[in-house]
């Protein structure tokens, strides 16, 4: 095979954890080879923007008007996330029917091995597993009570493709669920529930590692019942997700995850629905219809997901929040990667490393984005 080699120079690169001396880039096959200082040519002049990893959003449900549950609205997804600066995904699906769970696993098996735009990091299924009061925008006839033989029948022959699943571990069976999905390699994250401290202290000993949407979906934190958000603040086994659109959580305690948790131990989803980047108006949202209002997707009197998008959400953290640019940055970047099993080869820029990069304006709008080292956005080109 010939060799794909190139060269971009002329940058400020964040590695993934800070600012480094070089200049310059050497990728070759899809791989970062090794960083240089002082070239003054190459392939890609970056002009003095800042070169950091792909952004990697864990939690999307779609964009652009297509869900990623269908096979064909993941290949249109795929497409449009790399405008927005991301190079890898996890498709989230709702609370469905196995049928439907199964044919969403066909379609993500279907799109890795013939990738197309962002990469896919595995299937993210948010529920059905779900505390029934704390559903959010899940359908109430969808919710299941967790057991191993109910999981293995929902998911069939497409059980490894499942990297993340969220589950309310105070639901009966739930502890036994998280110990088998965690020794699978499975991110298991603590979400749509209500657990007392005490039962999410013990669903972390069995392999929890993450909460969803944190704040959202779970009871607010009270002084003399802390539960699920006390745990997961204070417990460094936990890394904490959260929706940085500015609506689902105050500017104020986006502030607390970060200063609690550290940029190494929190990080930023989307949460986002085929409404994103979508006018104002109704939508389909699993078996419901959403109305996006000045950009706030509803469903009754609850939030049904955002309309974010991962390049809009650094934005909002560094200008609107005032979270240092070095933090912000890793936390769209090498801590998800690291979170969902994938830091030894996403979330950095390092030898050996996938070429997925994004270049971004001083303003951190996205210029280019560089997938599996080959360009897949550029604002010079594309609108």
């Amino acid at each position: 095979m010939a060799s794909n080699k190139k060269v971009l120079f002329n940058a400020r690169i964040f590695d993934g954890t800070s600012f480094v001396k070089e200049t310059s880039l050497c990728l070759e096959n899809g791989v970062i080879q090794g960083l240089g200082a002082g070239h003054k040519e190459g392939d890609v002049d970056c002009g003095g923007r800042i070169l950091a990893p792909g952004m990697i959003d864990l939690h999307t449900h779609g964009i652009g008007g297509y869900s990623v549950m269908s096979p064909e609205g993941l290949k249109k997804a795929a497409r449009l996330y790399p405008r927005h600066g991301v190079t890898s995904f996890c498709p989230g699906a709702g609370c469905a029917c196995n049928a439907d769970i199964r044919r969403y696993l066909e379609g993500v098996l279907a799109f890795v091995r013939e990738p197309e735009g962002a990469g896919v990091l595995g299937a993210y299924l948010e529920g059905p597993y779900l505390s029934a009061p704390n559903r959010g925008a899940n359908p109430a006839g969808m919710l299941r009570t967790p057991s191993l033989s109910d999981y293995q029948d929902m998911v069939g022959e497409y059980g490894s493709l499942v990297k993340r699943i969220t589950i309310a571990p105070e639901l009966p069976g739930a502890l036994t669920l998280i110990e088998r999905l965690a020794g699978d390699g499975v991110m298991v994250s603590a979400g749509h529930c209500a657990p007392t401290a005490g039962q999410m202290m013990e669903a972390v000993e069995r392999g929890v590692r993450s909460t969803t949407h944190t704040c959202n979906g779970m009871p607010p934190l009270h002084h003399r019942a802390p539960g699920v958000l006390g745990e997961a603040l204070t417990d460094e086994r936990v890394c904490t997700e959260f929706i940085a659109d500015l609506v689902h959580i105050d500017p104020i305690l986006i502030k607390l995850i970060h200063r609690v948790k550290g940029p190494q131990n929190c990080y930023v989803c989307t949460d986002s629905i085929p409404a994103a980047t979508m006018p104002d108006g109704t939508y389909c949202l699993n078996e419901g219809e959403v109305t996006v209002k000045n950009g706030v997707a509803t469903l009754g009197d609850s939030l049904a997901g955002s309309t974010l998008t991962m390049d809009r959400a650094l934005r909002n953290l560094v200008k609107k929040v005032g979270i240092p640019l070095e933090d912000a940055l890793r936390m769209c970047t090498s801590t998800p990667a690291r979170a969902i099993g994938a830091g030894g080869r996403k979330g950095m820029i390092a030898a050996g490393y996938d070429a997925d990069l994004v270049l971004l304006e001083d303003d951190l709008s996205v210029f280019m984005t560089i997938v599996r080292g080959e360009t897949e956005f550029q604002a010079s080109r594309e609108s």
